[in-house]
């Protein structure tokens, strides 16, 4: 156990000795990173990229012949020409032991063929392909890969937007564009754009130069040529694809590969009856005679490869390309790892930003609704007020109606005066008053006289005045709920998943966040207006209540008190008047026990005092939600820190990655 862990360790040990620099300084800057932050699949195609060949992108404007170009490289007519389905799909060349053709379906499938399958796509049953990789076995490609693109200018937009993604991760450009059409300013325009960041890794090839009548004529659009893209690529050559391909084809070797070729794929896709073993000899006999046709004309050409430039070509990639490599190969290294942290930044920023807009929300969302709570309030208020006013009208009411009742009466009673030797009683006759209960208590408690519909008037008013606040203030929750979700369509749904960063923490932390926002952000906002309009609505329907329930025994009590207070009054009056006095109320007297039974200031307490219920309402209803929107915020606030460390992290990573780009 103790050696296969040391053996690991030494291992381990000898895999770092073995490290680069560059490797080294990629492995020490992810070390900062978060982990979530890059797929551990990247970083290793960034250390290994060094080992790599070079990528070279042979791009140029639509029909331009590029793939004949191609062709001419590889000695052989592989590639398709012309516009064919098979045109608008990427192919790499790379080096291979045998010329073999992979296919790679956009479901991942891949699939591998003879060349010649090439020619036997078409536009249905190539629509499923992805691109092509075509590996041969020539020397150059071990140091470079070809990567035919479907052109710029192209009818299908699609065409120039993959060749815009494939620059994006180059080594260097192969430009080709038509001797007699170069220079024009849509091409300087789109060269600017796109490839002028390759300038000292890129070729220019001015194709068909077979087109122009004369070698005068050939240095007149290569000077022309070489003024118009000034500063743009390492080297500018005029070429004649076809005289070069032509040239290669047209040697013994080859026109004998290109026969066996033919004939092994005619074998493969012929079916094995004897019919088709006589087909296939008459096509055996036919190839063989064009086979040594070609042959007899080999003297023909001569020379024609020197006169095709080619050569210049390969000595483009032996003189610039190949020297360059290791620097080249550094340089695109980092600029991809320099850009990985450019776009996590951006990642990070718009994450911040879009906290920061929430908080915002948030802020504006307590300042609005605060001004608004004070200017309800105030106009609230006087309906308040005129609920207490009412009240206060309607007892003056009853207690006017009790007075007028009062019924007078006369009664007798006696006084004893003590004389010397005698007592003498003497009989009296005096006025008072006394309450009709009964004929009261059918004018005041019958349910259809106006003063009963009053009170049921009002006990209404102060119930439907819970619902008025309840709208008003679950108005504010539901419409910070509207913005949220406005929030969450604009700013969350619209972050970008980065390819450099699929597992972004930040990232997923914001989604899981919309995604739970009524339970972490919204459920305290409809809380606190629950807790609010709780507490109002068991005040007021309680007030409501205890008017339209206890109206009637409110009434019976006033009654009950003012018939006592008169009787008990009179009785004491009778047994000693000279002691005591008769209870006659006055209408102050009558007011007082009304506003005791109808505990009249409990209600100009909740209605019209310093803190009646609306104020009290507001007020914690406001205290309330911000503290909500303070704490939601300090919440927030705490997410966008971390998110600007990470930020800070990526910045001190790019200041690295420039310090080292200028030590290499």
């Amino acid at each position: 156990m103790l050696e296969t862990y040391i053996k690991q360790c030494q291992e381990i040990l000898e895999s770092n000795a073995k490290r680069t620099p560059l490797q080294k300084f990629i492995f020490e800057i992810c070390k900062n990173l978060n982990p979530n932050d890059y797929s551990l699949e990247f970083i290793q195609q960034l250390q290994n990229q060094p080992k790599e060949p070079l990528q070279i992108a042979v791009i140029g404007q639509f029909s331009s012949g590029k793939s004949t170009f191609l062709n001419a490289l590889l000695g052989q007519s592989i590639l398709p020409t012309g516009v064919t389905p098979i045109t608008s799909k990427v192919c790499k060349i790379c080096y291979g032991e045998e010329y073999v053709l992979e296919v790679l379906y956009k479901d991942g499938r891949r699939f591998l063929h003879d060349v010649e399958f090439f020619h036997s796509l078409n536009r249905q049953n190539s629509e499923d392909i992805d691109y092509f990789c075509l590996y041969a076995p020539l020397l150059f490609l071990k140091g470079m890969n070809f990567l035919d693109t479907p052109g710029f200018n192209s009818q299908n937009i699609e065409d120039t937007l993959v060749t815009q993604r494939i620059l994006e991760n180059v080594d260097g450009v192969i430009w080709i564009t038509l001797i007699d059409n170069a220079g024009k300013n849509s091409e300087k325009l789109l060269l600017k754009e796109m490839i002028q960041r390759y300038a000292q890794k890129s070729l220019c090839v001015l194709n068909q130069k077979d087109r122009l009548k004369n070698e005068e004529e050939i240095q007149i659009s290569l000077a022309y040529t070489q003024n118009a893209f000034e500063g743009m690529f390492a080297k500018i050559i005029p070429v004649s694809s076809k005289e070069a391909l032509r040239a290669g084809l047209n040697t013994q070797k080859k026109i004998l590969e290109s026969f066996f070729l033919k004939i092994s794929h005619h074998i493969a896709n012929s079916p094995k009856t004897q019919e088709s073993l006589g087909i296939f000899e008459d096509y055996y006999y036919k190839k063989r005679e064009e086979i040594q046709t070609e042959i007899s004309h080999l003297g023909e050409n001569e020379g024609l490869m020197e006169k095709s430039n080619m050569p210049l070509i390969f000595e483009f990639f032996n003189e610039v390309i190949k020297p360059q490599a290791n620097t080249t190969k550094e340089y695109s290294v980092l600029k991809k790892l320099k850009e990985m942290h450019i776009r996590l930044h951006l990642q990070y920023h718009k994450i911040y930003l879009c906290y920061g807009g929430l908080q915002k929300i948030l802020s504006n969302h307590y300042q609005n609704v605060s001004l608004k709570c004070l200017k309800h309030q105030e106009q609230e208020q006087k309906r308040f007020n005129d609920i207490y006013r009412n009240l206060d009208l309607l007892l003056d009411v009853l207690a006017q109606k009790i007075y007028t009742s009062l019924e007078k009466i006369q009664f007798s009673y006696e006084i004893k005066q003590k004389g010397i030797f005698t007592q003498k009683t003497y009989k009296h006759t005096k006025e008072t008053f006394v309450l009709p209960i009964e004929k009261l208590q059918i004018s005041l408690q019958n349910i259809d006289t106006q003063l009963v519909k009053d009170f049921k008037a009002l006990s209404v008013q102060i119930r439907d005045f819970y619902g008025v606040i309840l709208g008003f203030i679950s108005g504010f929750s539901n419409a910070l709920k509207k913005e949220i979700q406005i929030w969450i369509n604009k700013e969350v749904k619209k972050q970008e998943i980065y390819k450099y960063a699929p597992n972004n923490q930040a990232l997923k932390n914001l989604q899981e966040f919309s995604q739970n926002h009524y339970e972490t952000l919204l459920v305290d906002f409809f809380s606190n207006d629950l807790k609010a309009t709780s507490y109002l609505q068991s005040e007021l329907f309680f007030l409501s209540h205890f008017i339209g329930v206890n109206y009637n025994n409110c009434i019976t009590l006033v009654l009950n008190t003012l018939d006592l207070k008169i009787k008990n009054a009179l009785q004491k009056f009778q047994e000693n008047p000279m002691e005591f006095a008769l209870f006659v109320p006055t209408l102050e007297n009558i007011r007082e026990i009304l506003n005791t039974a109808f505990c009249f200031e409990q209600f100009q307490a909740r209605l019209f005092g310093p803190m009646n219920l609306l104020k009290k309402t507001y007020s914690q209803f406001n205290t309330h939600l911000q503290e909500i929107i303070e704490d939601k915020i300090a919440n927030i606030e705490s997410e966008k820190c971390e998110i600007k460390e990470e930020m800070n992290t990526i910045s001190k990573n790019l200041g690295k990655i420039s310090e080292f780009s200028k030590g290499t």
